[in-house]
């Protein structure tokens, strides 16, 4: 269905979304925007925060993160914020894409950031290639236009992992005429192409970043070259919606990629009363212990060798409790007491903390939404960032990994049935943690010690038998990107048809926006749009032009900065 774009480019969160009617939405700002886009250092300002929304879609929690790593039953709460109780709730059910759900912001946050950041490198694309000279000479163009075009490229591939439908734009697209979205499929191939333009663009240009446009990395040309290579392997890894689509996947390119790419990316945050844009709430928030984060029992029993995690599987969902478990030789984990208990205090202590996960005695999540989401135990790895201060959240943050990239190579090598290669690869986590190595054959189970005890253990599995080698695979890629990226966990998950029956597999288009396109409201998740993705449309009828225009000002004004952290903020009460 072709609807007609009539918004100026600054807008493009809104014209994409908000122009199916040729809405003309005055723009009060438009004036300003005309003087920014002649100064060069404005335009150079403007192109450098494009990224800082790619920072936002896999960092911030008012967005979908938070709901969906708990519906990668990875991470487990109750609390409403973020939708994470309804979208985590078992039995799944529909998606309440609606305006009115009190967190629609799950559906549009995403979509606002990526389109947001797209039209701000689009606009600076657009004003160098009418002239505008950025330093001397124009000296610092190309670097301006390529660091624009990296910012398009990751940003189309957010949508591409996110959503089953988008608009592709860039300087070039007239938003005067017609425009149609295209599938994820398209998406990631166009956001693909946008990579190796941007990659290209890089490498035929010498220069240096400053430090402030990926906060604390000065890289050269090469350096953030190879942090788009390695972009190139997160897309194209993340993007099958479920085990058949990985399979037709081009796994050569993405272990070549994964391998060629930047190892190891850490942005460097800062004191957040001061309105940076540079912090983390997947690690300052989604792994507190005592408020937001617990880690699921699905995720947790696989390495539990008590027989705990089958005695809780054994009951109806809404039956199960939180349950004491022993992590036998992983020693990722709280250690048992030598009389077989755990330490009670909830203070980190040497009977209930792991170097990853911890122990916690108390019970945090309400009981009413479900006590099959309760659990003990929990994640400690960013304890270091969460603890050094209340709100301050300075500090190195992870976004990119050695590991993530790794993990990409060994789920590659075993698609493509180098089994030894991949087990080499996850046995060197395996060991370090004290598990023997998993065997480099795709059907023996992972060995057991003496006492019978064997991590990983099958996924859901009553019996409590061993894993095999993608088993093993499995868990060490959930060890080691908890919260580095936001999605991460989930994308994992639905690639390998191991999300909770009934899970949706990604987002649909903000329902807002379908209103004023004048297209039927639809989501997916529950019993009829889960692994099969069938849309299932509530009742939802849609709204006026009058409101229609209310909320293309308000979502201009929530684009900007100040208001998107004051909103987080307001939101910071636990509901």
């Amino acid at each position: 269905m072709k609807k007609k774009l009539t918004l100026p480019a600054v807008t493009l969160a809104l014209g994409v979304g908000f122009s199916g009617c040729d809405l003309q939405v005055n723009n009060p700002n438009e004036p300003d925007r005309a003087r920014a886009l002649a100064s060069p250092d404005d335009v150079e300002s403007l192109i450098a925060s494009s990224y800082q929304q790619v920072w936002a879609m896999g960092h911030y929690w008012n967005n979908a993160n938070f709901a969906f790593n708990h519906m990668s039953s990875r991470h487990t709460a109750t609390w409403g914020n973020n939708g994470q109780n309804d979208l985590g709730r078992e039995p799944r059910e529909p998606m309440p894409n609606s305006t009115s759900y009190r967190w629609s912001y799950v559906f549009s946050e995403h979509w606002n950031d990526a389109y947001g950041g797209i039209a701000a490198a689009s606009d600076g694309i657009r004003a160098i290639d009418e002239g505008l000279e950025i330093g001397p000479g124009g000296e610092r163009n190309a670097r301006a236009r390529a660091f624009a075009v990296s910012s398009q490229a990751m940003l189309s591939c957010l949508l591409s992992l996110w959503y089953d439908q988008a608009f592709i734009v860039d300087e070039t697209t007239d938003l005067t005429g017609e425009l149609e979205t295209v599938d994820y499929n398209s998406m990631f191939s166009y956001a693909m192409g946008k990579l190796n333009e941007a990659e290209s663009a890089v490498r035929a240009t010498s220069f240096s970043l400053p430090d402030t446009w990926i906060n604390g990395n000065a890289w050269d040309n090469n350096e953030f070259a190879d942090y788009l290579v390695g972009w190139k392997a997160r897309c194209a890894a993340n993007m099958p919606r479920t085990d058949a689509e990985a399979a037709g996947a081009n796994w050569s390119q993405i272990i070549s990629d994964a391998r060629a790419g930047i190892q190891n990316v850490v942005v460097v945050g800062e004191d957040r009363s001061s309105d940076t844009a540079w912090y983390d709430d997947m690690k300052a928030k989604a792994q507190q212990n005592g408020t937001w984060h617990r880690m699921h029992m699905d995720w947790a029993g696989m390495a539990d060798q008590s027989g705990q995690y089958q005695d809780w599987l054994s009951f109806e969902t809404s039956k199960r409790t939180a349950r004491k478990m022993d992590f036998g030789d992983d020693k990722r984990y709280p250690a048992v007491n030598e009389d077989g208990t755990l330490g009670e205090s909830v203070s980190p202590t040497a009977a209930s903390m792991g170097p990853i996960h911890r122990y916690n005695a108390n019970i945090i999540f309400i009981a009413s939404r479900g006590t099959y989401r309760q659990s003990h135990y929990g994640d400690a790895r960013y304890d270091h960032y969460t603890l050094s201060c209340n709100f301050c959240e300075s500090g190195d943050m992870e976004e990119m990994t050695s590991q993530e990239m790794e993990h990409y190579v060994a789920e590659g090598l075993y698609r493509m049935g180098d089994f030894g290669g991949a087990a080499d690869i996850i046995n060197v986590t395996r060991m370090q943690a004290g598990l023997p190595p998993a065997p480099a054959d795709a059907t023996s189970p992972v060995p057991s010690n003496g006492a019978g005890e064997c991590t990983p253990r099958k996924r859901y599995d009553l019996q409590g038998r061993c894993g095999n080698l993608r088993d093993a695979i499995w868990f060490e890629h959930f060890e080691n990107v908890f919260n580095v990226f936001g999605g991460l966990e989930f994308w994992h998950g639905r690639r390998n048809d191991i999300l909770p029956a009934g899970t949706a597999l990604q987002l649909p288009m903000p329902a807002a926006d379908l209103e004023v396109l004048q297209r039927d409201i639809y989501t997916f998740g529950g019993s009829a749009g889960g692994a099969a993705g069938n849309p299932t449309p509530p009742s939802i009828v849609p709204g006026s032009l009058d409101s229609a225009l209310e909320r293309a000002a308000l979502t201009l004004h929530r684009l900007q900065r100040h208001q998107k952290a004051a909103r987080a903020s307001e939101d910071l009460v636990v509901r």
